[in-house]
C-alpha cells in the first residue's frame, strides 16, 4: 500500500478517483452524453489528471513525487479534454446525429477540468484504518458519499409525465 504526508496540504486532501469519475460523468450526462460507453470515458476522463500518480512509481518509485503538477494545471485539462473530445471518446449527442466537434471538445475540457475545480475543494482528512493509495479507507468511503451524493443532486431528470 502506498502511504503519503499530507502535510503539504494543511491536513486536507483531494478527491479519490471515485469522486472525479463521478462527477465528471455527471458534467458530461449535463452537457448532453446519453451513451452508457460515452459516459464511462467521461469517469476515466474526470480521474485523467492524475495519471502523473502512475508515472511518478513508474519513473521515480513515489507516487508523489510529481503530483498535482503538470497534469493538474487548466491548461492540461483544455488539451487534454479537448484532444478526448475532437477525438470522440468523450462526445455528446445532437438531434441531427451529427458531430458538433466544438461541442465535443468543449465537453472534454470540461469533464477533464472537473478534476482540476475538485482538486480545490477542501475535505478534512480522516487518517483512519488501513490506507490505500495514499487515503484511509475512511476517505474512500466519505468521498464516495459526499461526491455521490452531489452527482445524483446535478444528474439531469426528465420531467415525470403522471
Amino acid at each position: 500500500m502506498l502511504i503519503r504526508d499530507i502535510g503539504a496540504s494543511g491536513g486536507h486532501r483531494v478527491a479519490s478517483p471515485i469522486g472525479h469519475g463521478l462527477i465528471g460523468m455527471t458534467v458530461a450526462r449535463r452537457m448532453g452524453v446519453r451513451s452508457p460507453l460515452a459516459l464511462a470515458a467521461a469517469a476515466v476522463a474526470g480521474s485523467l489528471p492524475d495519471v502523473d500518480i502512475i508515472i511518478g512509481k513508474l519513473l521515480h518509485d513515489d507516487p508523489w513525487k510529481i503530483h498535482r503538477q503538470g497534469t493538474h494545471t487548466m491548461n492540461f485539462a483544455l488539451a487534454a479534454g479537448a484532444l478526448s473530445g475532437l477525438a470522440g471518446i468523450v462526445r455528446s449527442e445532437s438531434i441531427e446525429g451529427e458531430r458538433d466537434l466544438l461541442m465535443d471538445a468543449t465537453l472534454g475540457a470540461a469533464v477533464v477540468g472537473s478534476h482540476v475545480v475538485l482538486d480545490k475543494v477542501p475535505i478534512p482528512e480522516v487518517p483512519v484504518g488501513p490506507t490505500f493509495i495514499g487515503m484511509s479507507l475512511a476517505n474512500w468511503l466519505i468521498d464516495a458519499a459526499i461526491w455521490g451524493v452531489a452527482a445524483y443532486a446535478l444528474w439531469p431528470r426528465q420531467p415525470r409525465t403522471d
